[in-house]
């Protein structure tokens, strides 16, 4: 069983787009999703709520919300939520401390 591969799968997108069966706009880059707020807003809610909060008992307590991680995972890493929380502060949700 053959796999498509990237390079297969444009040379069959350009043949179909050739022979009419799919429109040239099938073609065109596919834009930016937009960001979610959501998770940053979270994580922010949280370090607000109390500002001693470690990285880890955000981790535990984002997890006991059984919130997935931005990767679609259930189990979090400091580092995720390092990231949101700077995140959250270039959005404006977090006061730099």
């Amino acid at each position: 069983e053959r796999q498509f591969t990237q390079a297969r799968l444009l040379r069959a997108v350009n043949a179909y787009v050739r022979d009419g069966f799919l429109p040239e706009t099938v073609r065109d880059r596919s834009r930016r999703r937009e960001t979610d707020d959501r998770l940053p807003a979270i994580v922010a809610a949280i370090k607000g709520a109390d500002p001693d909060i470690t990285l880890q008992a955000i981790c535990n307590r984002l997890e006991a919300m059984r919130e997935r991680t931005p990767r679609g995972r259930t189990s979090w890493q400091p580092s995720s939520v390092k990231m949101l929380l700077e995140r959250a502060t270039t959005l404006g949700l977090l006061l730099q401390r």
